[in-house]
């Protein structure tokens, strides 16, 4: 796919005159635990809470009157959904969305309070899209592709013109890879206002055939299903005109799991007062990554993550919090085996709290069969202030009573 030069100035400025630039952040707390100059690009902060709208935007702003007429279609999961709808509304455009049936009913309702009307259709966004050729052969509207499209990709490369008046320069550039639109569009820009950049894209490890591709210089073919809670990445197909255009912008490809996703989403929340959605917490999940294995390269640096969008499922929530706080080893769950006698449990708690640990769930089991008669078992749940507190918990259980064991992580 060719891209004209001239399409990112000119998609900069039309959406200059439409949106307001999403804000860039230093954040203290990241930075000094860091050692290096963190900065948020915190495009969940524009009106659907995603950088998809910026693409749409442009894309919507080149129709002429007859393709605004007929409408447009789109296929999404939930970012672009709203993103299309918020531009056809501001242009006056009808505009239909095919969702997967499976769907966050948040991102169906705030996608249909656009004034879109939402399709609900297939499992996946794969099968939204064999739908789609169906749909449009019949009602001939303007399919706007959420990532395969010049002008689509033009107009996520605003977020590059913004970096270049909001900062001096940028050592590494930190952004999530679904289909590769956004990443396409801002690395080609950054290229040119910060030559010196080392652009890094990240995926979630169970959708990363992008990555794997860019890092075998080939493309890969799906194995199997994509597996990840960050919804706004879980493509598993990976488009080989996607693909050119990343190897030319992208340094440093990689993945993280779901788990340092988690812990990156709860970090985002705790130093920095931001929700973001899996694949907005995703960069700081990469930056940690490699941080972990060269601190020293990053002192000092300047280094901006891309936060890409922050509507996250609200009934997810709840869980990956907690997943983050496990996999941080703030929260463990111990089982033990104890004499089943008076006043063990008081035993039991008031050594935990002497560790200065918080209890916050007791589950005592005398009726296992699978534990001498004079015995009993009790899970606890405790919250930490990481692992070497919660090491430290372990070894003091682990000298007082027989049989101590984690449930939920290994240390």
């Amino acid at each position: 796919m060719h891209i004209d030069p001239t399409l990112f100035l000119d998609a900069f400025d039309t959406i200059d005159n439409v949106l307001e630039p999403s804000p860039l952040v230093k954040n203290i707390r990241l930075s000094q635990k860091y050692n290096a100059n963190i900065y948020l690009k915190l495009e969940n902060m524009l009106p659907v809470g995603s950088f998809k709208m910026r693409g749409a935007i442009y894309k919507l702003s080149k129709l002429n009157k007859e393709e605004k007429k007929r409408g447009v279609l789109a296929v999404s999961a939930g970012n672009h959904a709203q993103g299309v709808a918020w531009a056809a509304r501001h242009f006056g455009v009808k505009a239909t969305i095919i969702m997967p049936e499976g769907s966050p009913l948040i991102k169906i309702k705030n996608t249909e309070a656009l004034g879109a009307k939402v399709i609900l259709h297939g499992a996946n966004v794969e099968e939204g899209f064999e739908y789609a050729v169906e749909y449009q052969k019949k009602h001939k509207q303007v399919f706007v592709h959420p990532f395969k499209d010049p002008f689509v990709i033009a107009g996520q490369g605003s977020i590059g013109f913004e970096l270049g008046d909001q900062i001096d320069h940028i050592d590494y550039l930190f952004g999530s890879i679904g289909g590769g639109g956004m990443m396409a569009g801002v690395g080609a820009v950054v290229r040119e206002k910060f030559p010196k950049t080392k652009i890094i894209g990240a995926q979630a490890s169970g959708a990363s055939n992008m990555v794997k591709s860019l890092n075998t210089k080939k493309l890969v073919k799906p194995s199997g299903p994509a597996v990840t809670f960050a919804d706004g990445i879980k493509v598993n197909k990976p488009n080989q005109e996607m693909y050119e255009l990343l190897a030319s912008t992208t340094d440093i490809a990689m993945d993280c799991p779901d788990d340092e996703i988690a812990i990156a989403l709860l970090e985002l929340m705790e130093t920095a007062q931001t929700i973001a959605e899996g694949a907005g917490a995703l960069p700081l999940a990469a930056f940690k990554k490699l941080y972990a294995k060269n601190p020293k390269k990053f002192f000092g640096k300047n280094i901006v993550l891309i936060i890409c969008g922050g509507n996250i499922d609200v009934n997810l929530i709840g869980r990956i919090i907690d997943r983050g706080l496990i996999s941080s080893f703030r929260r463990a769950r111990f089982s033990i085996e104890l004499d089943d006698r008076p006043g063990v449990l008081s035993e039991l708690t008031g050594l935990v709290s002497k560790h200065g640990a918080n209890i916050i769930q007791v589950i005592h089991d005398n009726d296992s069969p699978k534990i001498p008669i004079l015995d009993t078992v009790v899970e606890l749940t405790v919250e930490t202030s990481g692992r070497e507190h919660l090491m430290e918990i372990f070894k003091s259980l682990e000298k007082r009573y027989r049989r101590v064991e984690l449930l939920d992580c290994q240390i």
